[in-house]
């Protein structure tokens, strides 16, 4: 397989038409898509005077048959044979730590450039990789591992230049998103689950997109280019949306809202906070109209209104595309680093709402004993409700232990303006 690709790294005589070799790891749904891509683009990539050349594909299995335009001789199931292709840039789609960031040291330390769509590996070995890189005289390039098709990424490092934002917040996962739309229309999470599954936005295991796991690692990445916080230094506090999502969906209809899993990076006085967390946001405002798969990521700069990008978060072809990008991008120098600044726990005095299966008059006592301001907000079929107004998350923590059991408690963040 053959396409074209304008050039981006000096190789030395002949540079011009040298085909831009490319070594890639993964063949699943983001992998696979990733080479059809390239395949119809290849005519139009042709036409800019340089070839592309996929050498190598790692895969997990190599008996398994994959409608991709490329020859079978060039896959492999060795990561020690995959890691030795001479490649200019190794591409890796497989996500998880191991074998990804052996691949993605191995590609540095040569000099390869080295472009990636995961996220779990950038939040955890984020900086090392990009001072490997530094050394090297190589290009790390991660935009695909945050927003799927939308450049939230690019975005923050583009339009504000070298200004800080104030925040950056957003739904960073689709699978999660998709579930709660099906929720809120009535569907059962089993149902939502399988819909998604079938539709190619959730993995079998889906606790990692439930559980916040997933966007805590998105939002450690966007942290980090936002605001200079080492990704593996970002604090975040997550909640997710189990075990009990449909009671998250209930609280929020409860006040003609809707819920969504928010993450959020912010700057305060003492540091560079972090969360992600059920929230519960006005059904008619731009988180509350973002369905489906969809994601959305909107930046505070302090201006009359946030900057912001939306388009699909989940699925082969959003991602694929999103990693063609940073490929078709020239490997060029990275701008320099926004000066350090401190990650310190979230400890803002923000409004919830909570949900417990215990007459209303218990819960509004539990607020009161910890000193804090509540009011009832009605019952409901899960139990009775209270909205908690500007306290700290450790606070209402306390405040809820007092409850007979308390991690039946249902709780989400209230978007300021909804209650």
């Amino acid at each position: 397989m053959t396409t074209a690709l304008a050039p981006t790294r000096d190789v030395g005589q002949g540079a011009a038409t040298r085909p831009l070799r490319i070594a890639l790891a993964g063949c699943g749904v983001v992998g696979g898509e990733l080479l059809r891509l390239l395949d119809r683009a290849s005519a139009d990539l042709a036409a800019r005077g340089r070839a592309l050349d996929v050498v190598r594909v790692l895969v997990r299995d190599l008996r398994r048959e994959r409608d991709v335009p490329v020859a079978r001789e060039r896959f492999t199931g060795d990561v020690g044979e995959f890691v030795a292709a001479d490649a200019d840039v190794v591409v890796e789609a497989i996500g998880g730590l191991e074998p990804a960031a052996r691949i993605a040291r191995a590609a540095l330390a040569r000099g390869a450039h080295f472009v990636t769509a995961n996220k779990a590996l950038v939040a955890a070995e984020g900086t090392a990789l990009a001072a490997l890189a530094a050394e090297r005289g190589a290009t790390l390039r991660f935009d695909a591992a945050v927003g799927g098709g939308v450049p939230a990424l690019r975005v923050i490092e583009s339009a504000l230049g070298g200004a800080r934002p104030r925040a950056v917040r957003g739904i960073l996962n689709g699978t999660s998103n998709f579930v709660l739309t099906r929720l809120e229309g009535g569907a059962t999470l089993d149902a939502a689950l399988g819909e998604a599954r079938r539709r190619g936005f959730a993995e079998a295991d889906a606790s990692r997109d439930l559980d916040g796991r997933d966007a805590a690692d998105k939002l450690a990445i966007v942290a980090w280019r936002a605001f200079g916080v080492a990704p593996e230094r970002v604090i975040v506090r997550r909640r997710g949306l189990l075990p009990h999502p449909e009671r998250l969906v209930d609280l929020a209809r409860a006040l003609g809202a809707r819920l969504r899993l928010v993450a959020e990076c912010a700057a305060t006085g003492a540091g560079i906070v972090a969360s992600v967390e059920p929230t519960v946001v006005a059904a008619d405002g731009a988180l509350g109209r973002t369905i489906d798969e969809e994601n959305r990521v909107e930046i505070d700069a302090g201006w009359s209104a946030p900057l912001s990008a939306g388009g699909p978060g989940a699925g082969g072809a959003p991602t694929a595309t999103a990693i063609l990008s940073d490929l078709l991008a020239p490997f060029e120098a990275p701008r320099p680093a926004r000066p350090r600044a401190a990650a310190v726990a979230d400890d803002r005095a923000l409004s919830w709402i909570v949900g417990a299966p215990v007459a209303p008059a218990a819960l509004l006592d539990a607020c009161a004993r910890a000193e804090l301001r509540a009011v009832a907000a009605g019952c409901g079929p899960h139990g009775s409700r209270v909205i908690v107004e500007a306290v700290a998350w450790r606070a209402l923590e306390r405040a809820l232990g007092a409850l007979d059991a308390p991690e039946r408690a249902t709780i989400a963040r209230l978007e300021e303006g909804v209650a």
